[in-house]
């Protein structure tokens, strides 16, 4: 007969890495961190929705109270890598964050405004808001880089890999020039006799007399308005990729269904008008230099 309990907490050990979905806990969590686990939450929203993630408990450093309220409360952020472990072991349904891991990602305008100078650091940035609803496209020159049209998308809520999927599909698609008409009209090119085409020109009357349908910013705004409205599935589409490059989704590899991780791949088959040409290749090349070009990893 055993004298002594066979279950200890550090009995066994299991490890995770994490990102970070929410650093804003609701009242009785004060002090967690909402998170997605590698290898255990998939990553498609649709399997394991936000709402049923876990929010970790954060270890904090030896010098503060750890009583009634007292001390530090973590700081991490949304978006970023943590390492943790299961206080309850391989039941893995009480995991604790032990540090978080060094990660690098493109600051918005805000977060980069001040910053040094912009022809010297990739994350420098002239910033000045001027819309209250969306943030507004923010151009210096008439010449618009690809890493500008990138910036706006990112100072609206993409990640740097995703910006530069979309400005790339954008720049293939048109060259980044709004007043092209040979494949379709504007950056995105909207078929003229399209009902998206309608919308568009019913939104920038909206914006008159400072936008008008030949102006890019204006153009801009509503290739995003697009994704959060009438393209909604081509935005849902995009937030549950990865990466950059990738196979489409429905794509049968092998006689498997495969749903694939590529970016560009999604907004080709969700975005994209069916009367529009893009290369898928071409898009992801073009995306490809304008991500390593923002100096995001």
């Amino acid at each position: 007969m055993r004298t002594f309990n066979e279950e200890f907490y550090g009995d066994d050990i299991r490890w995770f890495i994490a990102n970070v979905i929410d650093g804003s806990p609701p009242n009785g969590y004060e002090g967690r961190v909402q998170i997605r686990i590698h290898g255990i939450h998939s990553h498609n929203v649709n399997d394991i929705p936000q709402k049923d993630l876990p929010w970790a408990q954060v270890m904090l450093p030896g010098d503060t109270y750890g009583v009634s309220g007292l001390g530090k409360i973590p700081h991490i952020q949304a978006g970023a890598i943590v390492f943790g472990m299961f206080l309850d072991g391989v039941n893995s349904q009480l995991p604790m964050i032990l540090g978080s891991l060094p990660h690098i990602e493109y600051p918005t305008s805000v977060q980069a405004q001040y910053r040094q100078d912009p022809a010297t650091n990739p994350f420098a940035y002239y910033y000045q808001q001027t819309n209250a609803q969306v943030n507004d496209p923010i151009f210096e020159s008439e010449a618009i880089p690809e890493a500008d049209v990138a910036r706006f998308f990112i100072d609206n809520g993409f990640n740097a890999k995703q910006a530069s999927s979309i400005t790339g599909v954008l720049s293939t698609i048109s060259g980044l020039d709004p007043t092209q008409e040979g494949n379709g009209f504007g950056i995105a090119g909207w078929p003229k006799d399209s009902a998206r085409y309608a919308r568009f020109h019913a939104y920038i009357k909206r914006l008159a007399p400072t936008k008008t349908a030949k102006d890019f910013d204006g153009q801009l705004l509503y290739v995003l308005h697009e994704l959060q409205t009438t393209n909604s599935n081509a935005l849902s589409k995009l937030l549950k990729t990865r990466d950059i490059e990738g196979t489409l989704y429905g794509e049968k590899i092998d006689g498997i269904d495969e749903k694939g991780n590529g970016q560009v791949a999604a907004l080709v088959k969700y975005y994209v008008h069916p009367l529009t040409t893009c290369s898928k290749g071409a898009a992801e090349g073009a995306a490809l230099g304008i991500y390593g070009g923002l100096g995001a990893r």
